[in-house]
């Protein structure tokens, strides 16, 4: 599961938007400034979606450990269950001889 919510990825855009478009404002024109801003705001939108689901790949608990080990359980379970089955079946064609 991502940590936060999509209200983050909308904030750091807006902020995208606005650093971009300041940024830019000094240099080009408005309309420019405009253009790029919008830019920005997509790149900043779709950057920090990444870097929330990195974040949450990386802060993950490891739950593998506990699934191999939760596998040789039953797997060692299923051996067991295997020998026992194939014990009883032995019995019952040795009391039909």
């Amino acid at each position: 599961m991502m940590k936060g919510t999509l209200l983050w990825n909308l904030w750091v855009a807006v902020f995208g938007f606005l650093f971009v478009c300041t940024i830019s404002a000094k240099v080009t024109t408005f309309d420019t400034a405009i253009y790029r801003g919008t830019i920005g705001f997509f790149s900043f939108f779709v950057l920090s979606y990444v870097f929330r689901s990195f974040w949450s790949l990386v802060t993950a608990p490891n739950e593998t450990t506990e699934n191999s080990q939760d596998s040789a359980q039953t797997a060692s379970s299923t051996e067991m269950d295997a020998e026992e089955t194939s014990k009883m079946v032995r019995e019952l064609l040795n009391e039909d001889s």
